[in-house]
């Protein structure tokens, strides 16, 4: 494992690196989803580093991303991050994305998010998170509500695809409720 900062089962969190710029485009190319936003966004690796690079120039910073990657091979396949970070309010917003089918469905898009969430909670000791879905992105929503969010509205007509407007489901968690959360997390991993 390379500059491990949260570590789990079968996968662990590092920083994400400028060399991580190709495998973001790579996937992004590949994606063959249709209800990620609007669709396939081409993503270049040069664009992707430079936003890497700058991820961390503001102090402190509004954002963090983790490369997700396999303990047994160290390879990336995919990224977590905490966005809009609120440092006043303790408030921020969650996203994570797996870069390829292969490795969905598999159970490491819940564990990544589960060292997430112990690293915003318990590290740096935010009080309240929000995730957004795009509305036909229905394997996400119910990532979100098995990993303890709660549903929390929706934002109506936010994005375009085929000619019809799409809503934005809105889920979020509180510290209090990430605790009873993980707590059932753990004792089902028991079993």
């Amino acid at each position: 494992m390379r500059n491990a900062m949260m570590i789990g089962e079968r996968i662990y969190l590092r920083p994400l690196e400028t060399g991580d710029a190709a495998t973001i485009a790579q996937g992004m190319h590949e994606e063959t989803e249709t209800f990620f936003e609007s669709g396939r966004i081409p993503l270049s690796p040069i664009g992707l580093t430079r936003w890497i690079e700058g991820l961390y120039k503001q102090q402190p910073s509004s954002e963090i991303q983790f490369a997700v990657c396999l303990r047994e091979t160290d390879e990336m396949i995919g990224n977590v991050g905490i966005t809009g970070i609120d440092w006043i309010n303790r408030t921020a917003e969650t996203e994570s994305y797996l870069d390829s089918t292969a490795h969905r469905g598999k159970g490491y898009g819940p564990e990544a998010k589960h060292l997430l969430l112990e690293y915003a909670f318990d590290y740096l000791h935010l009080e309240m998170l929000s995730s957004f879905v795009w509305e036909p992105n229905t394997r996400s929503a119910a990532a979100v509500l098995r990993q303890g969010y709660k549903p929390a509205g929706r934002v109506k007509s936010r994005m375009m695809q085929n000619g019809k407007f799409r809503d934005m489901l809105a889920f979020d968690i509180s510290r209090d409720e990430w605790l009873e959360a993980r707590a059932k997390w753990h004792a089902a991993r028991q079993k």
